[in-house]
């Protein structure tokens, strides 16, 4: 996870955590510094995606504009105890109902997966098919790239959202697998694995006509 820079742009995120919305004047103010400078840093934060900013209507005179962090800023910036909390209740689900109820809760959680994607893979090709899954991966933090060979496409995610949870719990890895196979309807086969030592996990997705069973 990322930190908040100790610079003039880490106090500006700071002081958006902490009001929830600035103008520019008011983060200004708050940092005794030109406006004009705030704006160049405001800028910057812009487009590497840690804030946005909307034009807001005021009672007299010209809209102002308004800063907030994104949502990706809160999550990759601030520590949050959602890997530790999530990990803790699997633990006592075990301790309470058995190992089983840990599956069927994490196999209900995979089919929700499987059926949001299908509503947006249906009919639709491979290729757009594994376009909407890395969407979707990407969404739910795992920085995935598609490189593509004759034979194949190769899936490659560079961050592992679940990667603590999944060390104790490895059937999540398996589900994963499942869910590919499920939504491109294609094999799949898996050729990096994190909670073994990879530096990623990738996935082949092979070329395949699924309604002759013959390579594309």
């Amino acid at each position: 996870m990322k930190s908040v820079p100790k610079d003039t742009r880490g106090a500006i995120v700071e002081l958006l955590k902490k009001h929830k919305r600035m103008t520019a004047s008011e983060i200004a103010g708050e940092l005794d510094l030109h406006s004009m400078t705030v704006r160049q840093h405001l800028s910057i934060l812009e487009r590497e995606g840690y804030i946005h900013h909307y034009r807001e209507k005021i009672s007299r005179g010209r809209p102002v504009y308004v800063y907030k962090l994104t949502r990706e800023a809160k999550e990759s910036l601030f520590p949050n105890n959602y890997p530790r909390f999530a990990l803790g209740t699997l633990d006592a689900l075990v301790v309470i109902d058995g190992a089983e109820k840990v599956n069927q809760l994490l196999e209900y959680q995979m089919e929700a997966k499987i059926a949001k994607c299908l509503d947006n893979t249906e009919g639709k090709s491979l290729a757009k098919k594994i376009e909407v899954l890395a969407a979707f991966l990407d969404e739910e933090g795992y920085q995935v790239e598609i490189s593509e060979t004759p034979n194949a496409y190769i899936l490659k995610e560079h961050n592992c959202a679940l990667e603590s949870i999944a060390q104790q719990y490895p059937q999540l890895c398996q589900l994963e697998l499942s869910l590919l196979k499920r939504i491109l309807e294609v094999p799949v086969e898996r050729e990096c694995h994190m909670p073994t030592g990879d530096s990623i996990c990738s996935y082949k997705v092979l070329k395949m006509d699924t309604s002759h069973g013959v390579r594309k």
